[in-house]
């Protein structure tokens, strides 16, 4: 008896799918429009879910990158003069020399030599609430003016916590600072290195010297 139920199940199954692939072939057309459909509703679903993730994480990363900042905007200039001193003795560097304050307060000067004998002057400016007032022009170009005159050096660059990314100013700041041969490590830069402790791509130890002065 379970022989003849087991045979008659399989003869039933064949005829029902039978007439399930002739009844999918002649309405093929629904089926791809219904699966087509199922399927970007999944992919659609999929992707908002991991934008949402990726909204979720990007507000957390940037609510801390602005405490961040806010801690840097408190410190006084000393103590922004040391941590600055700090990033830079992290380089793959053979010397980090610090020349401290002029009375003009352009800002602290450090002299790094790498380890392949490029020399760049880097000024550590503490935002005065005048340097985004002044667009930062005047600091690039002073900064510039000095790479080989004063320093002797194959680069200059330029950390400060003010932005000097904003508005219309950055396409000229980038501008002076590309031909002057000054890197800008401004506001949001300067808080991407201290959080994830890698120095930018112009000062990492494979480049080991500014881009800029590489294309002079």
């Amino acid at each position: 008896m379970s022989v003849i139920l087991r045979v008659g199940a399989g003869i039933v199954v064949l005829i029902i799918g039978y007439f399930a692939i002739g009844f999918v072939a002649e309405h093929w057309a629904w089926f791809a429009s219904a699966a087509i459909l199922l399927g970007g509703t999944a992919l659609a679903a999929w992707v908002l879910l991991r934008s949402r993730g990726h909204e979720r994480h990007d507000h957390v990363h940037t609510a801390e990158r602005q405490q961040l900042l806010r801690t840097i905007d408190k410190m006084n200039i000393p103590t922004y003069d040391a941590m600055v001193g700090q990033l830079l003795v992290r380089l793959d560097a053979k010397r980090v020399k610090k020349f401290g304050h002029r009375q003009n307060d352009l800002g602290c000067n450090f002299v790094v030599t790498f380890t392949n004998g490029k020399r760049v002057i880097v000024r550590a400016k503490k935002d005065d609430r005048a340097m985004k007032r002044q667009n930062g022009t005047r600091h690039v170009q002073i900064l510039g003016g000095e790479i080989k005159a004063r320093w002797d050096c194959d680069g200059g660059v330029l950390i400060t916590n003010a932005n000097l990314h904003w508005m219309h100013h950055a396409a000229r700041n980038e501008s002076v600072a590309a031909q002057l041969g000054v890197l800008i490590l401004d506001r949001d830069r300067l808080a991407e290195w201290i959080d994830t402790g890698e120095p930018p791509a112009e000062l990492r130890p494979v480049r080991a010297a500014l881009q800029s002065t590489a294309n002079q």
